[in-house]
């Protein structure tokens, strides 16, 4: 130990004559060569700004390599830069994670280092960076070497502050650079920078938590590439292979305006990205800056759009027609003074059902872009849930030709928008009429458990296959038995939306076609949201 620390003693020089982190680096590696197996080698530095590890420059078997740099994460070094304590592994096949990447080589076959030693790199109680030496025998090092390389990794410390001090790190330099990280900090975009080879170089909170880097062992300043994005969780993998095509065009000199990128492997997500080529004085492309905004809801508000004013097209088109055709009938027929008053009574009764009707629409409409955009308001009010499906339930008997049975709990109150819930159970009555036999019987229950009421309603009708279970309540789906039946697909959007708005949730069940169908729905019993928070869905 005392030999080993006497040859550390001696770097000091050699760390002084340093110019530039390239020359430190050589320096330390020369000095830990000396005194312990530095087969690998890693001299790294830390900016906690942007929690990002920048591998200043590596050696594996001799060769030296330049560094990249990666996302303070899960890793050894990341342990110890984040902990402040050397760490010491002495089999890293049990004790440390798989390695994906060597920090940015570009070896034609990746090998795991079997033992190694990091330290970190300290100065007035924070950490600048770390040291790690790394072999590939097992147990090549012991505490001697932790020691020894901690009291190189002091001796670096001391190198360090002193070229930020000098021309080559200035404070002007480091002032500008904390701005740039405070406004990439705060940007709600994603931004990623990369250079003239397309490598990523920088990349702000937003951008790493898009492409899941808070948990991957991404290593930036290396091309990407479809070899590098297939290490990538799977969402992440989707989003940096459409990356690809924007990083050549930047290469290639072109901005790239505002192009869509839609996400399909989690949950879908539209991504609108953007590029800006950098240049060089001389006009040359020098890499880049790519912007990822998501715009899902903004597609989502305009695709509905497009299918209300479809719907609205569709639906809206055969009362309008009736009625503009019977009261046209009841102005010749009274300019003619034919008298029939049972034709014109006939004419005047279809106007207001299909008038109803087309006011009914409307406002179904109108509550789908309201739950579409979160303003939709509840009126609540206690309710009795019993007492309102038993007169949703008499209302329907007077116009079905159904056998409709009733089975009601004693005793199920809630504070429930009333007018809402019966527009729900309304809707699925409806359904359970208009998709089995007449003479049928549809069973309807209402319950209560553990502060949740259920309602279900069970038909013997057309049933559902599984495949149309999952897609049941997207807006406009129409299932394959019910494409005979009218209908705009719109009624079980908009209860399951009034649910959810309730804080409650609507499912389906079905044995399969013509085995019937069973629709239900929950509601929270009590005033567990408020409106602003029932608004979402």
């Amino acid at each position: 130990m005392r030999a080993r620390l006497e040859l550390v003693s001696g770097l000091s020089a050699s760390t002084a004559e340093a110019r530039d982190l390239v020359e430190l680096f050589r320096a330390v590696r020369e000095a830990t060569g000396r005194v312990m197996d530095a087969t690998v080698f890693l001299f790294s530095l830390y900016d906690a700004a942007s929690e990002t590890v920048r591998v200043v420059r590596q050696v594996d078997r001799g060769v030296e390599h330049e560094g990249g740099s990666f996302p303070l994460g899960k890793g050894f070094t990341s342990e110890v830069i984040r902990s402040g304590r050397p760490r010491l592994i002495r089999r890293w096949s049990t004790e440390g994670p798989p390695i994906r990447l060597l920090y940015g080589t570009e070896p034609g076959e990746l090998v795991t280092p079997q033992s190694g030693v990091i330290v970190p790199i300290t100065s007035g109680g924070h950490v600048l960076g770390a040291l790690s030496a790394q072999s590939y025998l097992p147990e090549a090092y012991g505490e001697t070497d932790v020691v020894t390389l901690a009291a190189i990794a002091s001796q670096t410390a001391v190198a360090i502050k002193h070229l930020e001090a000098s021309e080559h790190m200035s404070l002007e330099y480091q002032r500008r650079a904390l701005e740039l990280e405070a406004v990439l900090a705060n940007m709600s975009d994603a931004l990623v920078m990369i250079d003239a080879r397309g490598a990523i170089v920088r990349l702000n909170r937003q951008a790493r938590q898009l492409l899941g880097l808070d948990s991957a062992s991404l290593v930036l300043g290396q091309p990407l590439d479809q070899q590098r994005v297939a290490h990538l969780p799977e969402t992440a993998r989707e989003i940096a292979a459409a990356l690809i095509p924007v990083v050549d065009a930047v290469r290639a000199g072109s901005d790239v305006d505002a192009m869509d990128v839609e996400l399909t492997s989690d949950q879908r997500r539209v991504l609108s990205v953007s590029a800006t080529v950098l240049r060089t004085p001389g006009a040359e492309p020098h890499g880049g800056v790519i912007v990822f905004r998501d715009v899902t809801g903004q597609r989502e508000l305009e695709l509905l759009r497009e299918d209300v004013f479809s719907m609205a097209w569709h639906d809206m088109h055969t009362p309008i027609t009736v009625i503009r055709g019977h009261a046209a009938l009841l102005v010749q027929r009274v300019s003619s003074g034919k008298r029939d008053w049972k034709a014109v009574t006939n004419a005047a009764q279809l106007i207001v059902k299909h008038s109803d009707r087309l006011a009914d629409l409307l406002t179904a409409l109108f509550d789908i872009r309201c739950l579409q955009a979160g303003i939709l308001k509840l009126s609540r009010w206690p309710t009795d849930l019993g007492l309102l499906a038993r007169e949703v339930c008499d209302g329907m008997r007077a116009t079905s030709r159904h056998e409709i049975v009733l089975s009601v709990m004693d005793g199920v109150f809630g504070d429930w928008d009333e007018r809402r819930i019966r527009q729900v159970l309304t809707n699925l009555l409806s359904n359970a009429v208009k998709y089995s036999s007449e003479s049928t019987t549809i069973l309807v229950t209402v319950s209560v458990a553990e502060d949740v009421a259920t309602v279900r309603v069970r038909d013997e009708g057309i049933g559902l296959a599984p495949e149309e279970l999952a897609q049941l309540f997207r807006r406009g789906y129409r299932a394959s038995g019910a494409l005979n039946v009218r209908g705009g697909g719109l009624g079980l959007y908009l209860a399951q939306g009034l649910v959810a708005a309730h804080g409650g949730r609507m499912w389906a069940e079905s044995a399969g076609h013509g085995l019937g169908s069973t629709f239900a729905f929950t509601l929270p019993i009590g005033t567990t949201e408020s409106e602003g928070a029932a608004a979402a869905t």
